[in-house]
């Protein structure tokens, strides 16, 4: 157990260094559709942008955020906000 990274406490949130696979929209110029079928059965892969973010891992709200750097002072960052359940708005005309 002594060699688990320790995390660090940013502006009261607590960090952990870690990894995160998160999926990202899709979209394409004359291509063909991806199968439906396979979607709806969750077996065909994601079709969209899958990215991994490596860093400082902590939860703020409904948002991971992932420090890939930061200086010494903890006032300038390098990071990736990461929706935990993203808010999507639909519009039909």
């Amino acid at each position: 157990m002594g060699d688990r990274p320790k995390g660090v406490t940013i502006k009261g949130v607590r960090f952990r260094p870690g990894e995160v696979d998160w999926e990202d929209a899709h979209g394409v110029s004359r291509d063909i559709l991806p199968d439906f079928d396979a979607m709806r059965n969750g077996n065909g892969g994601f079709v969209g942008v899958k990215t991994t973010s490596v860093g400082l891992i902590g939860r703020v709200g409904r948002y991971l955020i992932v420090i890939t750097e930061k200086d010494e002072e903890d006032t300038e960052f390098d990071y990736t906000l990461i929706p935990l359940r993203p808010k999507t708005t639909v519009r039909y005309h």
